[in-house]
């Protein structure tokens, strides 16, 4: 009896890894694929994960998407929440980006830049207009400003925040490397 019962169980296992390589061998190409490179692409669906990002109007990505390479939009870029970025954000109009996004390189957005709370900028960040970090949020470069800037508690820029308005907003234990006001403003 136990001799029929440790090859049933040895058989089981076979089947069983059997399985596991049909699935790998079947769905390993799908998530190669997902993995490339999109043009024209609006919308990421969430888990999902993409190469570089090439949209001719907006891009938003739903939660925990992944690009492994750039975004480029002729209009606005919206990150969902757990979103994470390998290469630089451009942004055709306004930038968001919802709470816990990693972004490894730089943003430039033309309108407004606006990150969610616990989010991180590897780079630096250039801002057509407004510019708002959510709270607890680094930018790991420099922040240049057009318009008014608003740091989110315990927010940091480890660089310089160049601002042409001078209108700077400090959240509660938010901290700034360097700080520079343009056209004589203070």
């Amino acid at each position: 009896m136990q001799e029929h019962r440790a090859l049933l169980e040895d058989e089981t296992k076979k089947l069983f890894l059997g399985l596991l390589i049909a699935v790998y061998i079947g769905f390993g190409p799908l998530a190669e694929s997902i993995a490339q490179d999109c043009e024209n692409i609006s919308i990421l669906g969430a888990g999902t994960t993409s190469g570089n990002i090439n949209s001719m109007t907006f891009f938003a990505s739903s939660a925990n998407s992944n690009i492994n390479g750039y975004i480029t939009a002729a209009t606005t870029v919206t990150l969902g929440a757990f979103c994470t970025v390998t290469s630089d954000v451009t942004a055709g109009t306004d930038f968001t980006g919802c709470d816990n996004c990693t972004i490894k390189g730089s943003v430039s957005s033309k309108g407004n830049f606006t990150s969610g709370a616990n989010s991180i900028i590897g780079g630096n960040v250039t801002v057509g207009s407004s510019f708002s970090s959510g709270a607890n949020s680094i930018i790991g470069g420099n922040v240049y400003a057009v318009g008014s800037v608003t740091l989110g508690e315990r927010s940091h820029i480890i660089g310089t925040l160049s601002c042409d308005s001078g209108k700077i907003t400090y959240g509660r234990g938010a901290s700034v490397g360097n700080t520079k006001y343009n056209n004589d403003q203070k």
